[in-house]
């Protein structure tokens, strides 16, 4: 099995570095495409985003997609633009795709507002200042993994959350299915679930890649076997 893993945008991609370590050892495929910066990608974000990722996983196959978080919203354009080499899309702790909307309108009204109060110049705060401070650290609790997460984190420009989603979602004949990790995307693996779609829920948080990386490539196997 070759799998893609996608990190959000939001972050940086040593999300999935101790995951792709555990699907190694285990005989599969692995590809880490890196989305850049955000202030370094010209707008509009969601094709350039997709077009670089399709890019970096050429010539090697069909694909299983994994996404995590806000890249969840970037699936359909990283399917179209990989033109066939992705059969199937697992939803990790993320967003849905959500044609002709923005990340803004995909969060509650409440997290949407307080998070624009905090924008300057354009620019949200790096994603690990959305929260309280000691929230990062309780859920990463190796500080060297920790350091290098935090030192890939830089902020977010507004205009990335506020950018409408094209006019795409998957195509039938990519398969997808859903691993939620926190209780916080809860309702998008309802929603997933509601369409009929492989789930499943883990009872970890949402970046349980970096602590519990056993675990969660034992999810993924499971939910790709169920998903056929």
């Amino acid at each position: 099995m070759h799998l893609v893993l996608l990190h959000s945008p939001l972050i940086g991609p040593s999300a999935w570095l101790a995951v792709a370590a555990e699907a190694l050892e285990r005989g599969h495929k692995v590809s880490l495409p890196a989305i850049p910066d955000l202030n370094l990608i010209p707008q509009p974000y969601y094709p350039v985003i997709g077009r670089g990722v399709a890019r970096q996983i050429e010539g090697q196959g069909a694909a299983t997609l994994v996404v995590h978080s806000s890249a969840g919203g970037l699936a359909p354009s990283v399917v179209a633009a990989s033109e066939g080499r992705i059969d199937h899309v697992v939803f990790v702790d993320a967003i849905l795709p959500h044609p002709n909307r923005s990340w803004f309108d995909t969060t509650g009204v409440v997290f949407a507002d307080a998070l624009r109060a905090t924008v300057q110049d354009g620019l949200a705060p790096p994603w690990d200042q959305w929260f309280p401070a000691g929230v990062i650290a309780d859920l990463i609790d190796d500080a060297n993994a920790r350091a290098v997460f935090e030192g890939e984190l830089n902020p977010t420009p507004v205009a990335f959350l506020e950018e409408v989603a094209p006019d795409l979602d998957l195509p039938e004949n990519v398969a997808w299915s859903y691993l939620r990790l926190s209780e916080a995307y809860e309702a998008e693996a309802a929603r997933a679930r509601s369409q009929g779609r492989p789930t499943l829920r883990e009872d970890l948080h949402h970046l349980a890649m970096f602590t519990h990386s056993f675990e969660v490539m034992n999810a993924l196997s499971n939910l790709l076997r169920i998903g056929g």
